[in-house]
């Protein structure tokens, strides 16, 4: 029963894409800034998608033109096993940190703390841990971008075009986090909030592709739109290039926005490592949020109240943890 289990969780969508970061074992001044290289991948890779598409056809053809257009966008905007930036992440083209898994926080990992990191061979995978990188001032796992690029796309499609409601929406993202995305015991065993902010941020980056509509966060927060359609062909707009930077922040940063774990072995293995790492290095603080400072205010942004949501719950509630480390509630974590 218990193989019949873990095999439906691991067949389940993007069960093999769960993965964590670790951002406690490598100083932040280790991992290069990686701003220019990733706006540029991501700005060449749209205008080539524009090219090929005018190639191939109109722009005018509403709906269905629209979803060419995104379809064709992951190719530059998807996971490691599609999307060009991201593969240039963790194939090293660009620069990014590497830690290993068994150098770091999660390397007493077993099977019961989290199948996806403790199973046998999972320190052979390269993806075990994705590769850090600095964008702005923020330094993320690669992914979180593919968090932002794939869930940020499937939330702005159910938000967007199906009209589902944003706490419809943002509900659903906290169950596949909570289940074949990461925190179950049978996936990972971590239940990362940063994930959660790079979903709602990677669905305000599809909107401003075309920006149709106003950014869910308030109108000063647009950015795009990005491209537009002018006599049949779709057009790059010069004036506001893709800046990754307006999507990443502390919030998307796992020693700030903390995760929580799918057992009490897991989060006790955790705070063991972190102990460890303070005992060897007093010159930084292991805990989390390591900048409760930094981390209120950078949730300022998302105390946005959510029009749709019958009780006036913010955004903020959704996808930001103000706890610190604990243990995950199946039930009424929100």
């Amino acid at each position: 029963m218990k193989k019949a289990i873990i095999a439906a969780i691991l067949l389940l969508p993007g069960a093999a894409r769960a993965a964590e970061a670790d951002h406690f074992t490598v100083d932040e001044a280790q991992v290069a800034d990686v701003t220019a290289e990733v706006n540029e991948l991501a700005n060449d890779g749209l205008a080539r998608v524009i090219d090929e598409l005018n190639a191939s056809g109109s722009c005018d053809g509403g709906r269905e033109s629209d979803e060419l257009l995104y379809d064709r966008l992951t190719d530059i905007f998807s996971n490691h096993k599609k999307g060009q930036l991201v593969q240039a992440i963790t194939g090293g083209s660009i620069p990014r940190t590497v830690i290993p898994l068994k150098s770091s926080v999660y390397s007493e990992w077993s099977i019961f703390n989290g199948f996806l990191l403790g199973r046998r061979g999972a320190g052979k995978s390269q993806l075990a841990l994705f590769p850090l990188v600095k964008i702005g001032d923020t330094v993320v796992g690669a992914d979180k971008l593919e968090h932002m690029f794939g869930m940020g796309l499937r939330y702005y499609k159910k938000h967007y075009f199906e009209g589902r409601p944003l706490v419809s929406v943002l509900k659903n993202g906290i169950f596949r986090e909570k289940t074949f995305l990461g925190g179950n015991m049978l996936a990972t065993g971590v239940f990362s909030y940063a994930d959660l902010s790079a979903n709602f941020n990677g669905m305000r980056f599809w909107n401003h592709m075309l920006q149709r509509q106003d950014d869910v966060l308030g109108p000063q927060h647009n950015a795009g739109p990005y491209l537009f359609c002018r006599a049949g062909k779709w057009v790059k707009n010069e004036e506001r290039p893709i800046d990754l930077r307006t999507y990443v922040d502390p919030t998307m940063q796992e020693s700030m926005n903390c995760s929580k774990f799918a057992t009490e072995g897991g989060l006790e293995k955790f705070r063991t490592a972190l102990a460890a790492l303070q005992t060897r290095d007093a010159s930084r603080v292991y805990t989390c949020p390591e900048n409760p400072g930094l981390l209120d205010e950078a949730a300022r942004k998302y105390e946005v109240e959510i029009k749709d949501d019958g009780r006036g719950s913010t955004v903020d509630h959704w996808i930001i943890n103000r706890e610190g480390n604990g243990r995950v509630s199946y039930f009424n974590e929100f």
